[in-house]
């Protein structure tokens, strides 16, 4: 039999001192340390685990962009009214029924207008607006604006017998588009 696995009994004393003293000291036999640590890890990752168990879920800030297209690109004496298109470019759930509202910006002056656009389920929209009331002379050129509300979207299956969505949560943000330079002609003279 080897030196190496003899099997020491109970009771013994190891380098002059037994079981007892050496608790008595301070030191700690190492399976109590290992079955303590086992018990703070076991807490630790309880404590971790319960927000993801309840399925509490952050809701997702979700962007895009909002493009605008005006014709006519050129406003004159005959012009009566403007025709403004464009889509939402989002996730699939930001993009259908959002509102659009309109303005139109010379520098810094900013003028909104009544009429609002609706998206249809693909994010295009198409809207008849009002001529800008800017005149040139002082304004050669004025921009047509798109803002698009924001919104909050709940995505998921409805279960059987439960009657609200407990799936994602969407914050579809605000978002703003301008068209390209619309010009004023200059008033005829007689």
């Amino acid at each position: 039999m080897s030196p190496f696995f003899t099997r020491i009994p109970l009771g013994t004393r190891i380098a002059g001192m037994s079981e007892e003293s050496k608790a008595r000291k301070g030191e700690v036999p190492t399976m109590r340390k290992l079955i303590s640590a086992c018990a703070v890890c076991a807490v630790s990752v309880g404590l971790v685990a319960v927000p993801n168990a309840l399925g509490v879920k952050s809701a997702k800030q979700v962007g895009g962009t909002v493009s605008v297209a005006v014709t006519p690109t050129t406003v004159d004496a005959t012009t009566t009214a403007m025709t403004a298109s464009g889509s939402v470019a989002s996730n699939s759930s930001c993009k259908k029924d959002r509102i659009i509202h309109f303005a139109y910006v010379n520098g810094t002056t900013v003028t909104p207008l009544a009429e609002t656009a609706e998206t249809k389920g693909n994010g295009s929209y198409t809207a008849t607006l009002p001529k800008p009331t800017d005149t040139n002379p002082p304004t050669a050129s004025v921009v047509l604006r798109a803002t698009v509300d924001p919104a909050t979207r709940k995505v998921g299956s409805k279960k059987k017998g439960k009657k609200t969505k407990k799936g994602r949560v969407f914050n579809c943000l605000q978002l703003t588009g301008d068209s390209a330079p619309i010009a004023i002609a200059p008033a005829p003279t007689v």
